[in-house]
């Protein structure tokens, strides 16, 4: 399984219209939610009396097995709800939703997403935007030094939904004459925030030479959530370009 972005939902023929883009990606979005709840069922079915840990590798094995691409947060908030009580769950659904309200109220009365606090924006030399035909959701490892950075940032993005998820803008950096197995940093602003692991990193590198071409360094959008279960209690998530399997 290609662990990645699906390719368009309107198949090789280009949309006819903004209409029909919309309307296949609308499409297109109900259909991964439903087989995501097939996926959360067959996992509550066998999951009785197994620990965190264990449910999770029933969820990686379940999405592995449909072909659905990873999610990490998506992974980490199912955990939760499969820990919670019923009455816990609906308190918990419906917390989410008033902070989903609260988030639309804020945007609907700016007119929009306003832009980044000035101190989250990447330097003005980070421009190369990450692109690819297929990216994979791939969590950075954060450091445990910027959990004020992040608490931070998830507050102060514009686009934040209370706690739970923030979309925030990283940009991608290595040291001068680094080892060429060193891992790249991720920063928010000037804050290094973690690094990606090996994988990532040797992902990212062709994306850093390109930028370097033109005398940039990559940036990219990230999704920032707390996740309480971890250490540091925090899921960064950004999507990296892959390869296709031969």
């Amino acid at each position: 399984m290609r662990n990645a972005m699906t390719d368009p939902p309107w198949g090789d023929r280009p949309p006819r219209d903004a209409f029909e883009a919309v309307g296949a990606f609308w499409h297109k979005g109900r259909e991964v939610a439903d087989e995501r709840k097939r996926v959360a069922q067959a996992v509550r079915d066998a999951g009785h009396g197994k620990t965190r840990a264990q449910l999770r590798s029933l969820l990686e094995e379940e999405l592995n097995r449909r072909e659905m691409p990873s999610d990490p947060i998506w992974v980490e908030r199912k955990l939760d709800e499969l820990e919670w009580s019923p009455g816990e769950r609906a308190k918990q659904t419906a917390h989410r939703l008033r902070l989903v309200g609260g988030a639309l109220g804020r945007i609907a009365q700016s007119r929009g997403i306003p832009e980044a606090p000035e101190w989250m924006r990447p330097p003005d030399d980070a421009g190369y935007h990450v692109r690819g035909p297929h990216r994979e959701k791939t969590p950075v490892d954060v450091d445990p030094d910027a959990a004020l950075v992040l608490d931070r940032a998830l507050a102060g993005a514009p686009g934040h939904v209370g706690d739970m998820i923030a979309l925030v803008e990283v940009w991608f950096d290595r040291e001068a004459g680094a080892e060429e197995d060193a891992p790249v940093a991720v920063r928010i602003g000037a804050h290094s925030v973690g690094v990606l692991d090996s994988q990532a990193t040797k992902r990212l590198i062709p994306v850093m030479q390109a930028a370097a071409e033109r005398g940039e360094k990559p940036c990219a959008r990230a999704q920032l959530a707390k996740a309480m279960h971890l250490r540091p209690p925090y899921l960064l998530v950004v999507d990296l370009p892959v390869c296709d399997e031969p």
